[in-house]
């Protein structure tokens, strides 16, 4: 399977935090993986490596319900910063939301790639990959 240097995993809750760092890593993955419990963080963390020119993520695994700034206003936010970015991640969102709108809502950002169901799986691993080799 194809490793990925980082992922940045935007989850506010421990256990499925717990659930995608430990499937990330059972399968050697990734070699990194940051951890940031609100779309405010991971924005902040993104603005960071853009600025000081390091190299971004290649995933960003986000979950949509989140306190502080949620996965959707993330989104957006992300969506001013893509036009700096050489390589943008691959984004994914990441959520248990059986709710249509949300899906059709995603499709509204053209940098998202793909919806994986919680829980995170070995399944999704491969889904992952195949938007790599695209």
């Amino acid at each position: 399977m194809t490793k990925f240097n980082s992922i940045l995993l935007v989850e506010d809750d421990a256990i499925a935090t717990i659930v995608c760092e430990r499937v990330l890593k059972i399968n050697n993955y990734t070699n990194n993986i940051i951890s940031k419990e609100n779309g405010k963080e991971a924005i902040k963390y993104i603005q960071t490596l853009l600025n000081n020119n390091e190299p971004l993520p290649e995933v960003i695994l986000l979950d949509i319900n989140m306190p502080v700034m949620n996965g959707w206003d993330f989104l957006q936010e992300y969506e001013t910063l893509i036009t700096q970015i050489k390589q943008p991640p691959l984004v994914f969102i990441l959520s248990s939301t059986a709710n249509p709108e949300d899906y059709s809502k995603a499709t509204l950002f053209y940098f998202v790639k793909d919806f994986i169901p919680k829980p995170f799986k070995i399944e999704h691993l491969k889904l992952i990959e195949s938007y790599k080799e695209n």
